[in-house]
């Protein structure tokens, strides 16, 4: 996601949301993608999303104010390296944020390749995707959206891996046909695929083999104590216990998918 325009930031005192917490003097930073499903603005001009959206419920059962970062992916990753963002969401994990921030997890999900029914045959799997000359991958420039490191390098040897600047981007290629494939996630699938009611034109792969990946927040370590990751924790566990992850994925994911998000007593 090598994209280096800065979106300036986008003050908000949450105003219209009740504290659960009780009030607080300090305002958050709050940082997310410039892209569906984790924040887009409707045509009606209001956001959306769930980063968004998750972020806000945050910061109300805080009780606190807070600042937008809206940015590119790299430019948020920078920002936490340089210490100028305090929450981050939604994200799998990074190495590299791994050092300044802790990641704490809010759910797990399958990955699936979503292909190109043209390009597919009843025989297909992922791996024989993979394999095939033909197929060529799209990814989010400088991130894995889902792929691993090993078949990304092998699909960059091949030079059947294209990069685009967000989610967006990749799956509007391969809507328009410039790419065969993705790997993908409930929510983008739904995203861009289904609510776009293309689904007919694409298959979607299971990969069981996969594994799981984890979306959740990271936490700077040098901007909060102890005490407030702690506290912002405890709230990440609430809002998946108390269902409003639920509630909140149900706008913007199939409803088969939402067993993914549904209440659990802990992680």
């Amino acid at each position: 996601m090598l994209l280096v325009v800065l979106t300036p930031l986008i003050s908000q005192a949450q105003d219209g949301f009740t504290p659960v917490g009780g009030s607080c003097e300090k305002r958050y930073v709050l940082s997310f993608q410039d892209d569906a499903p984790g924040f887009f603005v409707d045509k009606n001009n209001k956001k959306n999303g769930t980063a968004y959206e998750l972020l806000l419920e945050i910061v109300r059962r805080l009780g606190c104010k807070s600042t937008e970062q809206i940015t590119p992916y790299l430019k948020i990753k920078e920002n936490f390296l340089r210490n100028k963002s305090d929450i981050y969401a939604l994200s799998t994990q990074d190495k590299e944020m791994d050092k300044v921030a802790d990641f704490v997890e809010m759910y797990s999900f399958p990955r699936s390749l979503v292909v190109n029914k043209k390009d597919f045959s009843e025989k297909d799997n992922v791996a024989s995707l993979l394999k095939n000359p033909k197929i060529v991958f799209g990814n989010v420039t400088g991130g894995f959206l889902f792929i691993q490191p090993q078949e990304r390098a092998e699909l960059e040897v091949r030079h059947r891996l294209r990069e685009f600047p967000g989610p967006t981007s990749v799956f509007n290629a391969l809507l328009e046909g410039r790419i065969q494939a993705t790997f993908s996630s409930p929510a983008f699938t739904y995203y861009f695929i289904t609510r776009e009611k293309k689904m007919e034109q694409f298959r979607a792969i299971p990969d069981p083999k996969g594994g799981l990946y984890h979306a959740g927040f990271y936490l700077a370590r040098r901007r909060l104590t102890d005490a407030e990751r702690a506290k912002i924790r405890e709230i990440i566990r609430q809002i998946r216990a108390d269902g409003t992850l639920l509630k909140i994925a149900s706008k913007y994911v199939n409803p088969e998918d939402l067993i993914y998000y549904k209440p659990i007593g802990s992680f």
